[in-house]
């Protein structure tokens, strides 16, 4: 035990700009009342000691580093609840108890947690982009926890479709005494290319892509951090046309940085019912060793507003921009792999650029608690489940487009729908979705995608 102490026609005829906007104003209107009546609510006591326990190979610091609770802070309920659910998205814990208590004057704070398996065996398999021609299958064998300082050390193999081998490690404690945190990896990827574009004038070629890159930055607090990468990046792409690469070799070897800020308040980081995100990048590839040179600037913004009895709204608007020379095919942005369109799940968008956008009101049907199986003998580490429903309506818009082009509200694509969402085990988020386009055509969704 440790312990702390200083002593998207048809959908804009649905959901119409103006709609939307009625429906974020009066969502955030209910918000804002909320957070009134949390501020308001009664004060537990002044903390005093805050003791940890369950943590047999985490270091104490791991878990109170994450806490905006601290010895001398005023204590209310709300705090110790929004507290649990930045513990628990450490990845760490299967369970995570707050509890507080008093004697006499004194004011203490319990946090008791339950270590998961950190050493996992994990098998790799699904369908590339949801197609269930494109299977991939593989392993991998992730440390959660190395040294009990939250620092990850992961290695994969992954055949089938777009077979890759990959290793990294990340610290978010290099150097704790002023914030600094590192991350590495080395990767290799053989790639089926994503261009319907480039597809159309030859038919299918891979990339083969070789990466190795080094983070470092610096949390500033609990909710603020920034960095810096720099890595090295080569692509050769089995049949060459020109845009496929920018080296008229079909090999493009350069080096890259990038600059990222980012600011999370989320109080679950898998499916947040709370707080904010941002996230800003600036990143340039080439620096005169290659025939490649361009920046991409990006950004990223979510916001989660509870507005009471289990409903709470999801927004967010990300983007990103492209400046400089020639953007190679293998850099484009795309619609249909990686971010999506519900309602337009498996289409293909191609472009330089990006921008999109999500609304989604969600209601707790079931919330998030954890279940002891303790009749089936397995090690304690499994033990301990943790499960939720959640009940979804959402609208999601989007566009990709090249230099060049001339951007009107026509360009967006635009879907709605609704779906159920699972909270698994392990951070592990199942949502089941059925979805339309503009144009009425609906499909059906499995994706284990978590937070928009």
């Amino acid at each position: 035990m440790t312990f702390s102490s200083p002593s998207g026609e048809r959908l804009r005829g649905l959901l119409n700009s103006a709609g939307i906007a009625a429906l974020v104003f009066f969502l955030r209107a209910e918000g804002a009342a909320q957070d009134t009546a949390r501020t308001a609510s009664p004060v537990l006591g002044v903390v005093d000691t805050i003791m940890v326990g369950g943590n047999d190979k985490t270091e104490a610091y791991v878990i109170l580093d994450e806490m905006t609770i601290k010895p001398g802070s005023m204590l209310t309920s709300e705090a110790i609840e929004y507290d649990r659910g930045r513990i628990y998205s450490l990845g760490l814990f299967t369970r995570v108890d707050i509890l507080y208590d008093s004697l006499g004057t004194q004011h203490f704070v319990f946090v008791d947690v339950r270590e998961r398996w950190y050493l996992v065996p994990l098998p790799i398999f699904g369908f590339r982009d949801g197609d269930t021609h494109k299977f991939y299958f593989g392993g991998g064998l992730l440390h959660y926890n190395f040294r009990g300082r939250n620092q990850k050390l992961y290695g994969s193999v992954v055949f089938g479709y777009d077979p890759a081998i990959s290793f990294s490690f990340a610290d978010p404690q290099l150097d704790r005494e002023n914030n600094l945190y590192f991350a590495s990896s080395a990767g290799f990827s053989r790639v089926k290319n994503r261009s319907v574009i480039q597809s159309d004038l030859t038919g299918d070629f891979y990339e083969e892509h070789y990466d190795i890159n080094g983070t470092v930055g610096k949390r500033f607090n609990l909710f603020e951090t920034a960095g810096i990468n720099i890595g090295l990046h080569e692509v050769s792409v089995t049949s060459y046309l020109p845009g496929r690469t920018v080296s008229p070799n079909g090999r493009d070897t350069y080096l890259y940085a990038s600059l990222a800020y980012m600011y999370d308040s989320r109080n679950l980081r898998e499916y947040a019912t709370s707080g904010a995100m941002i996230s800003l990048y600036a990143s340039k590839n080439g620096f005169g060793e290659s025939t490649l040179s361009y920046s991409r600037f990006g950004a990223d913004a979510r916001e989660y507003v509870p507005f009471g009895r289990g409903f709470s709204l999801a927004t967010r608007l990300f983007g990103s921009l492209v400046a400089g020379g020639l953007v190679p095919t293998y850099a484009h942005t795309y619609f249909g792999a990686g971010e999506r369109i519900r309602g337009y799940y498996r289409t293909v968008m191609e472009g330089e650029d990006i921008a999109g956008g999500t609304v989604e009101l969600r209601y707790s049907l079931l919330d998030a608690r954890t279940i002891l199986f303790s009749a089936v003998a397995m090690p304690a580490e499994f033990s301990v489940w943790r499960f939720g429903i959640s009940l979804s309506l959402f609208t999601d818009t989007g566009a990709t487009w090249f230099r060049g082009d001339r951007l009107t509200p026509g360009s967006f694509a635009s879907g709605y729908g609704g779906g159920i969402d699972f909270l698994l085990p392990y951070s592990v988020v199942l949502r089941t979705e059925y979805a339309w386009n503009e144009f009425g055509t609906g499909q059906f969704i499995i994706d284990f995608r978590g937070n928009i």
